[in-house]
């Protein structure tokens, strides 16, 4: 009970009740409630955000320390949890994150506090994940280690490790990013997929609406590391129309089952599972460069290679782009 939690919330007072619901089996001592503002002109998020206010008066209905901050404007998707973090952090050395989507098992919550502790001085170690989404067990152990190419819904992670973070990443490179997800292994198709993430981040920040991608950027930059549990932990409820990046409801990270993981067995092998980051990476983030439909897409994975080969953007027939064409 001792471990803090951040709870990070916007417009969604039935999730937020839910996470909320799963936390009163934890009942920390410490809760930080982060809350982005509502959009300029959106009566709904306005009245969502009301909403969203009263279920956390309500709910919160154990002794403890509640600290609020609720902003008054809209930071956006990206650098408003990440202000919440960087918030959370600078009163607490470590502790437990949770998105208003997060329904959390009970056992997440004792797997993450023993290891935040056995962890704490093992600077390779940067962030303590909650979801598996593969079905399979990876190692010997209760977790494996990951390069941390995984979804964060409920997790956990120190000071430390979230000191490195860089929202913007201006000063790396593609380059810079291919050099160092080769040093973790990474194939050709996989270090396009980041590379290409990473240029939509100094493009425009993914539309001001991601900070975990950077985060993970952050941690392979220092040659980090991160756990995830052979079991599911977390079930991810937003996964609707309206949010911003889950509304597939047929995504393989929806409304997954959770199970029990305690007593942890700790795993002999405490280098990185490359055989569970790539299946990660082939389920959840780029399926359609693998397998079958992999195949057919072979031809534009090609084209945009001798693209960024010869420097060359829009079509390779002139006439298709003049204005009004197919660039």
């Amino acid at each position: 009970m001792t471990t803090p939690v951040l709870l990070i919330t916007f417009n969604r007072p039935e999730q937020t009740r839910e996470v909320l619901r799963s936390l009163r089996s934890y009942r920390p001592e410490n809760l930080f409630v982060f809350q982005d503002g509502p959009r300029e002109g959106n009566h709904a998020d306005s009245l969502g955000c009301e909403a969203v206010r009263r279920v956390v008066d309500e709910m919160v209905d154990w002794p403890c320390d509640v600290s609020k901050n609720y902003s008054s404007v809209n930071l956006g998707c990206g650098p408003g949890p990440a202000s919440a973090i960087t918030w959370f952090f600078s009163h607490f050395e470590e502790g437990i994150i949770l998105e208003d989507d997060a329904v959390a098992h009970p056992d997440f919550f004792a797997f993450a506090t023993e290891l935040l502790k056995r962890y704490r001085t093992d600077e390779s170690v940067m962030a303590i994940g909650s979801m598996q989404l593969e079905g399979r067990h990876y190692g010997d152990g209760s977790y494996y280690f990951s390069k941390m190419n995984h979804t964060l819904c409920a997790w956990a992670s120190w000071r430390r490790a979230w000191q490195l973070f860089d929202i913007k990443l201006a000063d790396m490179s593609r380059r810079d990013l291919n050099k160092i997800l080769l040093r973790y292994g990474a194939g050709l198709r996989e270090r396009e997929y980041w590379c290409a993430r990473l240029d939509e981040i100094h493009l425009d920040g993914l539309h001001n609406s991601s900070w975990d991608q950077q985060f993970w950027m952050s941690i392979w930059r220092n040659g980090g590391k991160g756990i995830i549990p052979n079991v599911n932990l977390c079930s991810n409820i937003g996964f609707c129309k309206g949010a911003t990046h889950t509304w597939n409801s047929h995504s393989p990270a929806a409304a997954l089952p959770t199970h029990s993981i305690m007593p942890l067995r700790h795993p002999s092998d405490s280098s990185i599972c490359k055989e569970a980051d790539d299946d990660f990476q082939r389920t959840y983030f780029d399926p359609n460069s693998y397998g079958r439909v992999g195949w057919k897409n072979w031809p534009y994975r090609m084209n945009r290679r001798l693209k960024r080969l010869f420097h060359h953007e829009g079509s390779w027939l002139p006439w298709r782009n003049k204005k009004g064409g197919v660039r």
